[in-house]
């Protein structure tokens, strides 16, 4: 039952990932890219895990869930600068001084190279199975453990709040604010996490949508009195 679940978000998740791919396809810009990645990779992630049980375990199964681990280590932190470019495109003024830009890059780079010292360079995959699924897991000790994911989704949170004073936009907050509530329990019951992958997802699609660059300038919504005329 849970493999076909794992299967369907997977499948939200391809979805999400197309939807992405057609805003870059009509202004390329990292409000898009990141999405199309990061929703790439969770479509492999829930496909791999899908398919565990009915491939068993083995070498093929052990070789298709590497990626799983790299993956997010490697794309998950971009969220920092993908929430840094919704701000900026939202018209939010701090969001575009040079030093504010700068901690965001230094912040994702300390966050990929933490995951990537536990779950590229440190991985250590044994097999486990929940419910009717069949998976590898990182059974490497970590000294950060979830540290990364926590923070990238508070800044994913707070940059939500964020447009939502500034700009009246929600989507982002209460998307954010989901994935971050069921994180702690993805550990034991892995298809909630996964599930609050999907609604995080489509909160960043929301957000994508709404603020847009079209013609190489951001789309800012119209504010005041102006506002009337328009």
């Amino acid at each position: 039952m849970f493999s076909l679940v794992f299967a369907v978000l997977a499948a939200a998740q391809l979805g999400l990932a197309v939807a992405a791919g057609r805003h870059w396809r009509a202004s390329p810009n990292l409000l898009a890219a990141v999405p199309i990645l990061v929703c790439s990779a969770l479509f492999w992630d829930n496909g791999v895990i899908a398919v565990g049980s009915l491939e068993g375990a083995g070498p093929l199964l052990q070789g298709l869930n590497v990626p799983r681990f790299a993956l997010h280590a490697l794309l998950t932190p971009l969220l920092v600068l993908w929430s840094l470019a919704a701000a900026n495109h939202a018209g939010v003024p701090w969001a575009r001084r040079k030093g504010v830009r700068g901690a965001a890059v230094g912040l994702t780079a300390l966050l990929m190279a933490a995951g990537a010292l536990h779950d590229i360079f440190g991985l250590s995959l044994r097999t486990e199975r929940w419910a009717d699924t069949l998976r590898y897991v990182n059974d490497a000790s970590s000294p950060t453990g979830p540290l990364p994911a926590i923070v990238t989704g508070l800044v994913v949170l707070a940059t939500g709040v964020v447009l939502w004073r500034h700009a009246g936009f929600a989507w982002l907050a209460l998307t954010a604010a989901v994935m971050v509530a069921v994180s702690g329990a993805g550990a034991q019951v892995p298809v909630l996490g996964n599930a609050g992958e999907v609604v995080l997802n489509v909160g960043l699609l929301l957000t994508l949508r709404r603020f847009r660059p079209q013609g190489g300038r951001n789309v800012v919504p119209a504010v005041g009195p102006r506002a009337a005329t328009h």
